[in-house]
């Protein structure tokens, strides 16, 4: 299991990135004052290191005794978390870092690019989402989209469609009270089989999104996103969606 080292001062913060790692299968070390941290780069190798700018503002001075063992390492990588103050911090010029926002969709971009051997390029999430598809010249099929994100989805049909074949696509944005009209092509298909319990589908690629249908599918796949880790949240959820800065809630974070 990849492991990811946070550090910030903010307590929420540190308790949703907490969350959505865990929630991304990845083991999380999370700590808001400088002695955890240090002790950790100093006697482990983390995957991956978060700090972010506030924290590393504050602390930097604590940090630079450790940077010539850092600077020897290659396994672990470096990323900050942006802010809106200048001037942004930097850890150290021999010590490559990726500057990320502060928000859900580059937080697993990043983690993706950096931790995973097969990454994904846009985050996706589970749902049972009633779906059309309507082939050139043919009539709208129904089927059932079971996961979708900002760049694509799968859905699940017992049509036959051939790869790269272009379909039109009607999505409706539940709880949005608004449905989108997508292009899209078959990027693979799923055969039924006794494994996956004889279930036929197809991955599908999103082409030609405008502003404002991509803006509106980013919020609905948020809110999806949000609702599936709090279904795992098992104690004190409303700590964890009600934080005392709001600039680091969760919601803010995933749209």
């Amino acid at each position: 299991m990849k492991r990811v080292l946070v550090a910030s001062k903010h307590q929420h913060l540190l308790s949703n990135l907490d969350m959505v790692l865990k929630h991304w299968g990845y083991r999380s070390l999370t700590s808001h004052h400088h002695d955890d941290i240090l002790e950790q780069l100093e006697t482990t190798e983390p995957d991956l290191v978060i700090f972010d700018a506030p924290w590393l503002r504050e602390n930097q001075s604590h940090l630079t005794p450790l940077l010539p063992l850092l600077e020897r390492r290659s396994k672990t990588h470096y990323a900050i978390l942006e802010d809106e103050e200048p001037p942004s911090p930097e850890l150290s010029s021999r010590l490559p870092q990726k500057r990320v926002a502060a928000d859900i969709f580059s937080i697993y971009s990043l983690t993706q690019s950096l931790l995973q051997n097969h990454p994904r390029r846009r985050l996706r999430t589970g749902v049972h989402l009633p779906g059309m598809f309507r082939r050139q010249g043919r009539c709208w099929n129904m089927g059932q989209i079971m996961t979708l994100g900002t760049g694509g989805m799968f859905i699940q049909s017992g049509f036959h469609l051939q790869r790269d074949e272009a379909l039109h696509l009607c999505i409706p944005l539940l709880g949005m009270k608004r449905e989108i009209e997508i292009s899209g092509r078959v990027l693979y298909a799923i055969e039924p089989c006794q494994e996956n319990n004889y279930r036929q589908g197809y991955g599908i690629e999103f082409e030609g999104l405008v502003n404002e249908t991509a803006h509106a599918l980013r919020r609905f796949v948020a809110g999806c996103f949000l609702h599936g880790i709090e279904n795992d949240q098992t104690s004190n959820p409303e700590i964890f969606f009600t934080p005392a800065n709001p600039e680091y809630s969760l919601q803010k974070m995933a749209v």
